[in-house]
Formats: C-alpha cells, structure tokens, sequence
C-alpha cells in the first residue's frame, strides 16, 4: 500500500517512485532471465515477435533494445506485473478492477543505448477516460547518467502534444511546439528494484546511455476496468472469424482475459479529455524506436 502523500504525489505530478519494492530472490531471477534472453538473441538476424534489435546487433554483440510481451514469453514476467506488490499500489491510483493493457521490457545498453523522445502515452491509445498508468519495474540502477526516464510535472493535467510529423503520427512530439516547459523535468533516479509509476498522460522521454552501465526496465500499462479504447476493435490485435458476432465476442473475451484484478465492465465510463488521434501510421511501421527515426536526434541527440 502507499501513503496518502503519495498518492497526493502523483496526482500532482503524474508520477511517482516507490523505492526497493521487490524482493531479492524476485530481482535476481528477473534480471537472470532477461540475461538468458540477451543471449539468445545472439542467434537472432532481424526483428520479431519477441526481439526488438539495435541497428548495431551482432552474434558476436548482442544489442536488443526492446523484449515485445514479455509476459507471454516468461512466466517470471507474467508473475511481478500480477503480483499484489505492483496491484495493491495501482487500487489506490485507479481504482480496485484493472485491466492489463501492455508489456514491454525496454534495454539502455551501457554506452549508447538508444534515446527515446518525448511523447504521452495518451497518444498512442486514447481510452474513453484516463485512469490509466505505466509501471516501470527497474531491473538496474538508474542514475542521471545511463539515460533516465524523464518526466514533466503536472503534464498529465494539461493539452496532449502533437505528436504528428509531415502528417503521419511517429510518436514523438516536436519540443519547438510542445505545451510544456521540457526544462522542468525531472529525472526518475532510483535503485534496482523499484517501481515508477507515470500516468498516461505524462509527458516524458530519455537520452541516450552513454555510461558503462546498463539501464533495462520492464514496463507494464494497466487501465481501469471501465476506461475502453477508443481506437476500438481496429486494434485489438484479434482477427476476424467467420461471422461478425464470432469478431466482436472474442474481442470481448481478449479484454476479458487481460483482467488481472476485480471485475470486467461493459459500461465505458467518459470522461471529458483531449484526444488527438494517432492516425495516418508511420511509413515505418513497427515500435517506438523506428516510427521515431523520423525525428531522431530533435530533441537528446542522435
């Protein structure tokens, strides 16, 4: 559980930090089984369903920058984003019925990992309200100098940026036109072990690693039971059967399935917040890292 300071925290500034929540035993076997996976990508020529590679990938140095769903690849994954360490924070933030709405494990390899620019989560996936919020579980050390993840104060509360780019949505947002004071953030240092939280609408981004120190964090996006997309059934990654009601009833079964505390909800609950689209895609289709590369280097450098 967490004080009511925290929670006052967070609903101020859009994020939070809760230091050395997980055990020993629960850091070490994550951090061992991310290593295994690290070492097999050494046999791993180009992208896939698990592998997001650094341009720079070889057999020889293994450069991943992203493990795609790695709670459907590892049960030690799927086990800290269920446990109640992690949920019985969330109650308090977005209510007591969650739904499970992504993972992704990201890699700051030491000298060079690769930055990441600023952006709202909101962008990608409006919902139909914004009871919604990241976790990152930190896997190592984060300190000012292996890229820290960046977050803007009280961004949460204010205008989603465009996040737009010769009229294809990449992800990113131009700092020139941004609504906020990027100065004012404020790095998220803290110790292997702990937890960040940020809301959806946060503002945030990260520069390169250029230490000798690894920065790999497992992040995980959770939304209230009755937040529903509004990018709909277009992207629910479920693919048409044979009837429309077949569609619509696994649709309904994959949200279902992704509860992981408290009840399901048909009953959407709107709020007013702004919302941008993220339509047309970028030309190069595939994670954050490629649809930014149309704007690498406008904000931390290349």
């Amino acid at each position: 559980m967490i004080k009511e300071d925290q929670v006052k925290s967070f609903n101020e500034k859009g994020y939070l930090v809760i230091e050395n929540l997980l055990p020993e035993n629960i850091l070490k076997n994550l951090q061992k089984v991310t290593d295994d996976f690290v070492e097999k990508s050494r046999t791993i020529k180009k992208n896939d369903d698990i592998y997001d590679l650094s341009d720079d990938h070889t057999s020889d140095n293994p450069a991943v920058r992203r493990l795609k769903n790695p709670h459907i690849n590892h049960p030690a994954y799927d086990n800290i984003i269920k446990s109640s360490l992690i949920t019985d924070i969330l109650s308090n933030l977005i209510g007591n019925n969650i739904r499970l709405e992504h993972t992704k494990l990201n890699f700051k390899s030491a000298r060079g990992g690769e930055a990441i620019e600023w952006h709202q989560d909101w962008a990608f996936y409006p919902h139909t309200n914004d009871d919604i919020v990241e976790v990152g579980i930190f896997l190592d050390d984060c300190s000012i100098d292996n890229g820290p993840l960046l977050c803007v104060p009280g961004s949460h509360k204010g205008p989603i940026d465009d996040h737009h780019h010769n009229g294809y949505f990449i992800g990113a947002v131009d700092p020139c036109k941004s609504h906020y004071d990027l100065d004012s953030a404020e790095p998220i240092i803290t110790e292997a072990g702990s937890i960040s939280i940020h809301h959806v609408r946060c503002l945030h981004g990260s520069r390169k690693n250029n230490s000798e120190k690894s920065r790999r964090v497992l992040f995980a996006g959770y939304c209230a039971a009755d937040a529903w997309p509004l990018r709909g059934i277009l992207d629910s990654g479920i693919k048409p059967n044979s009837s429309e009601g077949d569609y619509l009833g696994n649709v309904y079964e994959a949200f279902k399935e992704r509860m992981i505390v408290g009840e399901p909800s048909l009953v959407a609950r709107v709020e007013k917040n702004p919302v941008r689209m993220p339509y047309p895609p970028a030309k190069s289709v595939g994670s954050i890292y490629e649809n930014q590369k149309e704007v690498l280097g406008r904000s931390f450098g290349e």
